[in-house]
């Protein structure tokens, strides 16, 4: 077997990691490769794929899974399994596709094939094309993605999430936005509009309880004028995953969504600011991911 790591090149505990991995596949083929800028992990793991590895670990969070998931599909053997060792900041993605606390235990579930496949999400916006795995959204999200990529998050993940998310609900404006979802097309005034291929994002928010990334569709909700007060009063339920019944949130599904907005409206995608609407989702391939 042929068994690849990817470490981000500047976080702790990277060569601990690396240490644990070794021991656990020393009768394998492997390769470890350490990130040096961003969204390295994308041409890593391409060269991965293309090297006929069985095994690809990324050692990250949902921004590091995105990365990895995007230089998968651009190769040229996408069939390629993809594990991920839990250390990014908000880790959404595995509170839906559980993983494993040790790199055996992987090897273990990978040599009785235990996988799944994972639909992936194709973004296309006037600049560039580009995969997603988790969730994408447009205006606060996006807002709040941004906020996020210059945040040195001191008071952890979460709490830096929800102090943006304060922040942003006082300054941003809804906006009008016309969207297509498969044959249907409608128009709202929107604070957030998300596209979801799981229920998690922004470091346990359970904003889409009926996503199932397995499933061949997207869940959309659709989040109209909501202020601080209704935040604070809808967050425990988000938190647990359910449903909010208020008439200004409401909750579709589709394969193919596009957004077209009055004034371009920033895109989150998998945690990361991207750029402004107008913008369409597809459902475009699956990749094979390691689950317990």
């Amino acid at each position: 077997m042929k068994v690849g790591l990817i470490l981000h090149g500047k976080k702790p505990r990277q060569k601990e990691i690396e240490q644990e991995f070794h021991a656990a596949f020393a009768h394998d083929t492997r390769r470890v490769t350490y990130t040096e800028f961003a969204h390295h992990a994308q041409d890593i793991a391409k060269s991965y794929c293309n090297d006929e590895f069985d095994l690809i670990i990324v050692s990250g969070g949902d921004g590091s899974l995105n990365d990895v998931a995007n230089g998968v599909l651009a190769s040229n053997f996408p069939h390629v399994v993809i594990a991920i060792w839990p250390t990014g900041t908000g880790n959404d993605f595995v509170k839906t596709i559980p993983t494993y606390s040790s790199f055996q235990a992987m090897r273990e579930a990978f040599m009785n094939q235990r996988t799944v496949k994972v639909d992936v999400g194709k973004i296309t916006t006037t600049e560039k094309q580009q995969y997603f795995i988790n969730v994408t959204d447009v205006g606060l999200g996006g807002c709040v993605a941004r906020d996020m990529k210059t945040s040195r998050r001191l008071l952890g993940s979460f709490l830096t999430y929800q102090l943006y998310i304060v922040k942003n609900l006082l300054i941003y404006r809804k906006k009008k936005i016309q969207f297509q979802i498969d044959e249907h097309k409608g128009e709202a005034t929107v604070m957030n509009f998300v596209v979801a291929n799981t229920p998690y994002f922004g470091s346990g928010l359970g904003i889409s309880p009926d996503s199932d990334p397995c499933d061949g569709r997207f869940e959309v909700v659709i989040i109209g004028e909501i202020n601080l007060w209704h935040y604070l009063r809808f967050i425990p339920k988000v938190k647990r995953k359910q449903r909010i019944h208020y008439h200004k949130i409401h909750y579709l599904s589709g394969k193919k969504i596009g957004i077209e907005a009055e004034r371009p409206m920033p895109i989150d995608m998998d945690g990361e600011f991207i750029g402004f609407t107008p913008f369409t989702v597809e459902l475009a391939a699956q990749v094979n991911v390691l689950s317990s």
